[in-house]
């Protein structure tokens, strides 16, 4: 920084000596800054797990369809899971291939809960939550491991857009819990529920890994 000061201090001199011969510089107006595009939605570019789906759910789909057990609520139902799946997998290759989504597959992704919430008019409101128990495997001593899901996170993702910049987006995530239990104290799900209001158990070590 001594550098720097006796350099400018020179330069000042300098200028001062010559401001008679010395053109001076103008302000020609502030520099046109290109708008960057905001980001407006990002889909978790799992592609597989999308066609996997996608297949799954076509085959249950026609599968019922030929036992003529579908109801038409029903049949619209598994058509719009599959079309909701397919644009998924298309949006999550583009995504990993570093190509631009289009305004139609952003107002998707804006307008995902809309888009299906039709099919979950039908579905009990218990059913549609994200809290949920079962024991799965019984130790020695009497004792249960029970396997949990909770109330949902909201996670923070750093990824990269076509144009090379790094953005932060955020989503929910679902949580995890797993503990052992008496096994005369099983829990319900509305047992469950209510421990994880009033004393919930820790969550297991790795996930700190990448839960703060």
């Amino acid at each position: 920084m001594l550098f720097l000061n006796t350099a400018l201090a020179s330069w000042t001199e300098l200028r001062h000596d010559t401001i008679l011969y010395a053109k001076q510089t103008y302000f020609l107006g502030a520099p046109q800054i290109q708008e960057e595009k905001p980001v407006e939605g990002y889909v978790e570019p799992v592609p597989e797990f999308y066609a996997r789906m996608l297949a799954l759910t076509k085959m249950a789909h026609n599968g019922l369809a030929e036992m003529e057990v579908l109801d038409e609520q029903s049949d619209k139902d598994f058509t719009t899971l599959e079309n909701t799946l397919e644009k998924l997998l298309e949006i999550s290759i583009k995504e990993l291939e570093d190509k631009e989504l289009t305004d139609a597959e952003y107002k998707f992704i804006r307008n995902f809960g809309q888009n299906i919430s039709p099919m979950l008019e039908n579905v009990d409101i218990k059913s549609q939550s994200s809290i949920l128990v079962a024991d799965v495997h019984t130790g020695p001593g009497g004792s249960v491991l029970e396997e949990g899901t909770g109330k949902l996170d909201l996670m923070i993702v750093a990824y990269k857009q076509p144009d090379g910049r790094i953005v932060l987006g955020t989503g929910p995530v679902m949580s995890y819990y797993e503990f052992w239990q008496p096994s005369g104290e099983r829990l319900t799900d509305e047992e469950w529920r209510k421990m994880l209001n009033d004393n919930p158990p820790e969550r297991p070590e790795w996930v700190s890994s990448f839960r703060v």
